[in-house]
């Protein structure tokens, strides 16, 4: 049976909205519009490219049959020179948000399990998910913020002539994956607010308590009681009497002197 009656409502709320969080940092770290690059047409058909944290996508037909369009993309890797340092840090950070996360999710599941079900540290559990959540939190805030600022600064990527790109754009904005990165930071922060404010329910006694039969709180109960006493009083003494009259100790026959 569980520790709390009521359960832990906002313990719930916090576990479904870490799950959603952690969705969309997992959504996130996939996506190549994280930093959107508007060119040349000259140099894309297009004019738009795709700058994600993994790979570099855009559409064009130079390279395919007309009328035909199609996407071209070349993998970033970590170790790679050109690779500016947010956005190799967000190949790190985005790994660790996800992992970081679904570790919250089995310790706040299992501490939500003990609070419906029974057993188990349930504080403990709760806090561990909470800690979990609040460092995917972090790991996915960092790197969010550090490539929207490299946005609002514009700044280049000296991409290899393979790539088809250019290295700087005449303007570029932020993708949607940042925004979901950023909203799902928040959903994780939130989720891990709530884990932590859970507290353990004041213990209870596990006897039960019977009203006693004789309550002497008012003078009627005590009235009810000396007429009890006394009753059970008289009973005692009439079988009493009744007993010895039985054995014949107070037969006459015996206390007469004529025999």
């Amino acid at each position: 049976m569980g520790q709390q009656a009521s359960g832990a409502p906002w313990q719930l709320v916090g576990f479904v909205l870490g799950a959603v969080g952690w969705i969309g940092a997992s959504i996130a770290m996939g996506l190549i519009q994280w930093r959107v690059w508007h060119v040349n047409p000259a140099e894309i058909d297009s004019g738009v490219a795709w700058v994600g944290i993994w790979r570099a996508c855009f559409y064009g037909n130079r390279l395919a049959s007309p009328p035909l369009r199609r996407m071209f993309c070349q993998a970033m890797g970590s170790g790679e020179t050109f690779v500016p340092r947010e956005i190799a840090a967000a190949q790190v950070l985005m790994v660790a948000a996800v992992l970081t996360g679904a570790v919250g999710k089995a310790a706040a599941a299992s501490g939500l399990k003990g609070v419906y079900v029974g057993g188990g540290q349930v504080r403990l559990a709760l806090g561990a998910g909470g800690c979990f959540h609040l460092l995917a939190s972090i790991c996915t805030a960092i790197p969010a913020g550090w490539n929207l600022s490299s946005v609002a600064g514009n700044r280049t990527i000296a991409f290899p002539p393979h790539f088809h790109l250019p290295q700087s754009p005449w303007a570029q904005e932020a993708g949607a994956a940042i925004y979901v990165a950023l909203f799902s930071s928040g959903l994780l922060l939130l989720a891990a607010l709530l884990l932590f404010s859970y507290r353990n329910p004041p213990l209870l006694p596990s006897g039960k308590v019977h009203p006693s039969s004789l309550d002497l709180s008012d003078g009627t109960s005590l009235i009810s009681g000396a007429s009890i006493a006394l009753g059970s009083s008289l009973r005692a003494d009439s079988f009493s009497q009744y007993s010895w009259s039985s054995c014949g100790v107070d037969n006459q026959a015996f206390r007469s002197e004529d025999y």
